[in-house]
C-alpha cells in the first residue's frame, strides 16, 4: 500500500518549529508531533508500506491522518509534486510580514508615523522589491500583508503581487484609505484567485476628512467599503479616536455595520511629531482616552453587540458570544495557563513579534509598525544590506525578538519591584520607546497607569456588569 499527502498539503520546518504541515492556498499551519511528522514523511506516494512491516503506532497514525483528510492511499505508486516534499528553512519561523511597499500617499493625515505626504521613507525600486519577495520565499514566509503610505499608489503593485503569488505566499490583508479602490482593482485580485481582507481607515462621521487632510476622504472610505460588501471581500476598519470625534463612535459603528463591517479597532492617536503640531487641541492623554472609552463597553452590550468584534486598543476586546479579553492582563493570563503567574518571566517581551514582523518602505526590518516613529528605528537592519535571512537569524532585530520578560526585569529595577509585574509583564516595548521612558527596556507608562490607578479592575467590573445586565448576543 502507498500513502500520499493530498495535493493541498506541504511539509515545512524552521528553526524552533521543525515539524509543520502547511495547507494551501490559505497557508494554514498545523504544528506536528515528531511521530506524526515522521509518519507523514513516509507518505510520499513512492514508499510501499506493508502492514506486516508497520508497528501499531504507525498504523494508528496513518489511520488518523486518513480520517483527518491529510493523506490518501493507493495500491499503485504516485509520487508527490516537487513542492510537497519537506523543506527546512534555516531561520526562525515568521509566519507573516506586514510590508509598507511605499512611503508615498495621496492623503495628508494629521498623525502619520512616516510623514507620508512628503514620502520621506520613499520606496524600494522594483528590482529591490522583487528581490525582497524572493528572500521572503527563501525564508519560508507564508503570508504578506500590504500597506503604505497608500498601497494602491505604487505603480508596479501588480508586478509585486504576481511575484508574491508565484511563491505560493498568501496575501492576507491590504490596507488602504479607499480612494483608489475600484471595481478594476477588485477584478485584478479575483483574476489572480485572490480575495484578501481589505482594511480601511475611518475616523468618525463628520471627522474623517479633517483627520485625513483631504476633502471627500469620508465618502471615499464608505464607497470602498460598500464596493467590498457588494463583491464579497471581507473588510475591517481602524478608527483613530480623539477629543473631537469621540462622541461619534455609536453613529460611526452603526454606519460601518450598514456597509458590511463587522470588525472595528479603535485606537488612541499616537503622539507622533505630526500629531503634536496638527491636533488642534483634540489630543487625548492615555488616561483621558481610557476614561472616554469606558462608557462604550456598556454601550456595546446595551446596543445588542452590533458588530462581531470591537477592540478598544490597550483596553479590551469585545466579541459576540465570546468572553471579553482585557488587554493589559493577557500576559498574566497566558502565564497562569502555563503553570502559574510567576511563569510570566519566561514569556517573550512581545508575543506578536514572534510570529510577524514589519518591513518599512526603505526596507528596514522592525518588530512592529509603530516603531517607525522612533529615532531608534535606525538601529534596526535594512534587508538590502544584510539580507532577510540574516535579519531573522543574527541582527539587532533578533535581540529584541528573542528578549524575554526576565531580561526586561533585569534591566529595569522599577518594573522588577512592581507588585503588578507578573500580570503586566512590563507592557508594550513600542509604547515604552515612543511614549514612556523613550527606552526600549523602559517602563510602559500607559500600562503602569492602568494597573496602579485601578483601571484593569474597573474595566473588568464594567464589562461584568454590562454582560450581566444586557447578556451576550
Amino acid at each position: 500500500m502507498y500513502y500520499r499527502l493530498k495535493p493541498e498539503y506541504v511539509l515545512r520546518g524552521w528553526k524552533g518549529s521543525a515539524w509543520v504541515l502547511v495547507k494551501r492556498p490559505e497557508n494554514l499551519t498545523q504544528y506536528l508531533t515528531q511521530e506524526k511528522f515522521q509518519t507523514l514523511l513516509l507518505c510520499d506516494g513512492e514508499t510501499e508500506l506493508s502492514d506486516d512491516l508497520l508497528d501499531s503506532s504507525i498504523k494508528h497514525t496513518l489511520q488518523q491522518c486518513e480520517e483527518e483528510g491529510l493523506i490518501v492511499s493507493s495500491t499503485e505508486s504516485f509520487p508527490l509534486d516537487s513542492e510537497q516534499y519537506y523543506k527546512f528553512y534555516n531561520n526562525r519561523h515568521v509566519r507573516s510580514v506586514l510590508w509598507s511597499i511605499t512611503g508615498k500617499c495621496n492623503y495628508r493625515c494629521r498623525h502619520c508615523y512616516m510623514d507620508a505626504p512628503k514620502g520621506k521613507f520613499g520606496e524600494l525600486t522594483t528590482q529591490e522589491a522583487l528581490n525582497l519577495i524572493d528572500q521572503m520565499a527563501e525564508c519560508g514566509i507564508l503570508q504578506v500583508d500590504l500597506t503604505g503610505g497608500e498601497t494602491f499608489i505604487r505603480k508596479d503593485l501588480w508586478q509585486l503581487i504576481d511575484r508574491i503569488v508565484s511563491h505560493h505566499i498568501t496575501i492576507g490583508t491590504v490596507f488602504t484609505n479607499g480612494w483608489l479602490l475600484t471595481e478594476n482593482v477588485l477584478d485584478a485580485f479575483e483574476a489572480r484567485g485572490l480575495k484578501p481582507q481589505i482594511s480601511v481607515s475611518f475616523d468618525g462621521v463628520g471627522w474623517h476628512d479633517w483627520m485625513r487632510g483631504v476633502s471627500g476622504a469620508e465618502e471615499a472610505a464608505l464607497r470602498a467599503l460598500r464596493l467590498c460588501q457588494k463583491r464579497g471581500f471581507q473588510t475591517d476598519v481602524e478608527m483613530c479616536i480623539h477629543r473631537g470625534n469621540v462622541n461619534t463612535l455609536p453613529q460611526s459603528i452603526e454606519l460601518l455595520r450598514s456597509v458590511g463591517v463587522e470588525n472595528v479597532k479603535v485606537s488612541h492617536v499616537a503622539m507622533t511629531e505630526l500629531w503634536q503640531h496638527n491636533s488642534d487641541g483634540n489630543s487625548f492623554t492615555h488616561q483621558e482616552y481610557i476614561e472616554a472609552m469606558l462608557p462604550y463597553i456598556t454601550w456595546y452590550y446595551q446596543a445588542g453587540q452590533p458588530i462581531e468584534y470591537l477592540t478598544f486598543s490597550d483596553i479590551i476586546v469585545l466579541q459576540r458570544n465570546t468572553p471579553y479579553r482585557i488587554i493589559a492582563e493577557q500576559c498574566g493570563v497566558i502565564a497562569e495557563q502555563r503553570g502559574g503567574i510567576e511563569k510570566c518571566v519566561d514569556l517573550y517581551m512581545c508575543g506578536s513579534a514572534r510570529i510577524t514582523c514589519y518591513i518599512t518602505p526603505e526596507g528596514r526590518l522592525l518588530p512592529c509598525m509603530p516603531m517607525t516613529a522612533s529615532p531608534k528605528q535606525d538601529h534596526f537592519p535594512r534587508v538590502q544590506e544584510i539580507g532577510l535571512k540574516q535579519g531573522l537569524n543574527d541582527s539587532y532585530y533578533m535581540q529584541f525578538v528573542t528578549g524575554r520578560i526576565k531580561d526586561l526585569f533585569a534591566a529595569n529595577p522599577e518594573c522588577n519591584s512592581c507588585p503588578y509585574r507578573y500580570r503586566c509583564g512590563g507592557g508594550c516595548r513600542a509604547t515604552a520607546l515612543l511614549e514612556g521612558d523613550h527606552n526600549l527596556m523602559g517602563c510602559d507608562r500607559t500600562r503602569c497607569m492602568m494597573w496602579k490607578n485601578g483601571y484593569v479592575n474597573k474595566i473588568r467590573q464594567i464589562a461584568n456588569e454590562a454582560e450581566s445586565k444586557y447578556g451576550q448576543a
